[in-house]
């Protein structure tokens, strides 16, 4: 049903979508069971040996689960673990079999506290594999779906299966055990072709086709890449070379999509929120698996091609918002020098960046301040107040936790949130303490009263002065010892990658009540650093996220070039609000700092993609427009005009994207299939349909290759034209951006 939308927005126009069919009755066969989505396509069961797969609409094979374990006459030992570090010394051979379960347990160690409270140091599973094996009986549903039990090598279990026609065009898979009790994990393999692509899983810097890797999904907290010990990681296997980041390897990400659009085609929705483990074609060429560390299964399958699936799939996880107009325009923001600047620093730096942009004349639509809840309010009203009246909006800033550093929260605000019992608890029903920056404590998101509490204490005062949006930042802490006042029927484990779902979504419930009440401040822009694509996800609730501190320099897997890959496969899982930190955030660490090199180059990368707002320095302070010379000043204006003039551009391309799916930013593969050097950039990017974007990532670089796509291009800033279906070397000194329309397109 998305083949005409999807058409449409890769197109200059936008259809309406044809009526959804009535679902069709499922087939139940003495030799296989049938199940139908609402666009023909079909999940298949064979009964006896069981096995599940996926027909498109013509019959046509497109998803299957491997052959089951040969002899298999018994339940076969397993045993994983994840090293220390991200680094996979010691490869691992996985067992591959149609749906399976493992009794045992699992062995996982988080990170307590500090920098990275929550994110995985180590763990693993092990027990006795155990697999379906036919089907003992069908039972057709009101839905369109069957409800099915299996047996199972397990002869005390049996297997609940439910398949039944999901959002979109797809068809959703519910496995369960009729007794659950010791289940440490449940997997599914499928088979893979020999140059199937797997791309999405959200905000991942390494590459857009995770095939040959093996990964976990779950929100991590802060990477870094080896800088000057690069080319030891370099030379060392299973470190993922100039791709690894510390201290999580490189797969990890803040925000993770339990999502991927498949070459074959299809796409796959994993609607869990406990650990996963990903096998893309890894330990062995012809298949892949997916693994949840807990007691049931949930996928949902969409047959179709990408723009089919990512249509089908956000339908269900959830789109960015289409953001207010301002918030697309340029914005600069005066962080919190790391170690802290005391509130009276702070008021200095915020009344000197006032002076600065009004003596410049600097065009700005919005102005970030993080510090605003530790200054007086008199300070923080008569600054918005004289912000909003130069049309500049004012954006503030929140945490998923309080602490007593005396640079984001009140003095006493830290102890009032435990004697007010909001903070999130131990199992001995105390105070979680050290969350992040510590002594620190986690809101929880799941008790009324904690919502409460953060709507009168933060979101209402922040926007009663005067702001009219503000970043949400952090989310990533949860430990499984932690307790929350509702889980909502999940475990502790399922709630790490959840949290950051309740957090927004408790937000955006305060935002709705507080736009009813203050029509005429119109919407309220939220953007996030931590969020999760599951069933639910949290991009519903969201205007935009950022990358997460990126590092200040050229690394491949932290710096600059690690942002395309990031933003494009978030843009897969409806993610379209990408805003990366121009300058980057980390510089603490090692000879790389920010300068004007680096500087220019963020800036120019930025101009083409949704965003345009800089943040940056944590280590020496944030570094302006206006601190890094004339030619950066002179570079940052150009830019920022460049953007201005892309905006009524990116707002139609938002407007359909809310619509289909379709991203605002796609990668080459997306735009255009089947072409295979296409699918190999991930250092280029098409915003919508007419304009290819080839920044500049290299130090020291005053050209580069770009890949031109079938068709004609010509330059944006010099008028020349390019053949497509070539690469060829630009010129690309260090005042310009390599960007380039379709002939005889004005997209701007």
């Amino acid at each position: 049903m998305y083949r005409i939308l999807a058409a449409a927005a890769l197109g200059s126009s936008l259809l309406a979508p044809p009526a959804l069919a009535s679902p069709t009755a499922p087939v139940i066969g003495p030799g296989k069971i049938v199940v139908f989505d609402d666009s023909g396509a079909s999940a298949e069961v064979a009964r006896s040996p069981f096995r599940l797969s996926f027909r498109d609409a013509a019959g046509r094979a497109v998803l299957g689960e491997v052959p089951g374990l040969a002899g298999l006459a018994a339940p076969q030992p397993v045993g994983g673990t994840e090293e220390p570090l991200g680094v996979e010394a010691v490869p691992e051979v996985a067992a591959y079999a149609p749906l399976s379960f493992v009794v045992g347990a699992d062995r996982n160690v988080q990170h307590p506290g500090g920098l990275w409270t929550g994110n995985q140091a180590a763990g693993g599973t092990a027990g006795v594999l155990h697999t379906a094996t036919a089907v003992e009986r069908a039972t057709a549903e009101s839905d369109g779906g069957v409800a099915l039990v299996l047996a199972t090598t397990d002869p005390s279990r049996k297997l609940q299966l439910r398949i039944s026609p999901d959002k979109g065009a797809s068809l959703r898979v519910r496995a369960a055990l009729s007794i659950p009790t010791g289940v440490s994990q449940f997997t599914a393999s499928f088979s893979a072709t020999a140059t199937e692509a797997f791309r999405g899983f959200g905000g991942k810097t390494n590459y857009l086709d995770q095939r040959g890797q093996d990964f976990y999904n779950w929100v991590q907290e802060e990477h870094f890449g080896a800088r000057e010990l690069q080319p030891v990681f370099t030379a060392a296997p299973g470190t993922g070379g100039d791709r690894y980041r510390f201290p999580d390897g490189q797969s990890s990400g803040y925000y993770v999509q339990n999502l991927f659009v498949s070459s074959e085609p299809y796409g796959f929705l994993l609607n869990e929120t406990a650990l996963t483990r990903w096998r893309m074609a890894a330990d062995r060429p012809d298949a892949w698996q997916v693994s949840v560390a807990d007691e049931d299964l949930d996928f949902t399958v969409a047959v179709g091609d990408a723009l089919e699936a990512i249509g089908s799939l956000t339908e269900i996880t959830g789109r960015h918002r289409i953001p207010p107009d301002w918030a697309l325009g340029p914005i600069v923001k005066r962080n919190v020098k790391q170690g802290g600047d005391s509130p009276e620093q702070q008021m200095e730096k915020i009344a000197r960046d006032m002076e600065t942009i009004k003596a410049l004349k600097l065009d700005l639509d919005a102005y970030i301040y993080e510090s605003w809840d530790s200054l007086p309010r008199d300070f923080v009203r008569q600054t918005n107040a004289e912000l909003r009246k130069r049309g500049i909006h004012p954006v503030g800033y929140v945490r998923a936790y309080v602490n007593d550093d005396g640079n984001f929260d009140p003095p006493g605000l830290f102890q009032e949130a435990i004697d007010e019992g909001v903070a999130v608890q131990t199992p001995a029903g105390t105070p979680f303490v050290s969350v992040a920056v510590g002594p620190a404590v986690l809101i929880d998101f799941t008790n009324p009263k904690a919502v409460a509490w953060w709507e009168r204490r933060k979101i209402r005062p922040m926007l009663d002065l005067g702001f009219d949006g503000f970043m949400q930042d952090f989310g990533e802490q949860v430990n499984d010892d932690m307790r929350f006042y509702d889980t909502q029927g999940r475990d502790a484990k399922e709630m790490h990658n959840f949290f950051p779902v309740v957090y927004h979504r408790a937000t955006r419930e305060i935002l709705d009540r507080w736009e009813a009440e203050n029509p005429e401040r119109g919407k309220i822009w939220m953007y996030v650093r931590t969020g999760f694509t599951g069933r639910p996800g949290s991009a519903g609730d969201e205007y935009g996220n950022f990358p997460g501190d990126q590092t200040s320099d050229w690394q491949r897997s932290s710096g600059l070039p690690a942002s395309a890959t990031d933003m494009l496969n978030r843009q897969v899982g409806g993610l379209f609000g990408f805003t990366t930190d121009i300058g980057g955030y980390f510089d603490q660490f090692g000879a790389q700092k920010l300068d004007a090199e680096l500087f220019q180059r963020w800036t120019q990368w930025s101009a083409l993609t949704p965003y345009f707002r800089l943040h940056n320095s944590s280590g020496e302070g944030t570094k302006m427009p206006w601190d890094l010379g004339d030619a950066a000043l002179a570079n940052w204006r150009k830019y920022s005009a460049l953007h201005k003039r892309a905006v009524p551009y990116i707002k139609q391309l938002w407007q359909d994207a809310r619509a289909t799916g379709v991203p605002v930013v796609r990668p080459l593969w997306l735009q255009f299939p089947g072409d295979a050097e296409a699918a190999r950039q991930d250092q280029q990017w098409m915003l919508g349909p007419d304009v290819l974007v080839a920044p500049v990532v290299a130090k020291g670089a005053t050209s580069r290759e770009v890949y031109f796509p079938a068709g004609c291009w010509r330059d944006g800033e010099t008028g020349r034209e390019y053949p497509g279906g070539a690469s060829q070397t630009v010129s690309a000194p260090l005042g310009s951006l390599p960007w380039f329309v379709r002939c005889g397109t004005q997209p701007f």
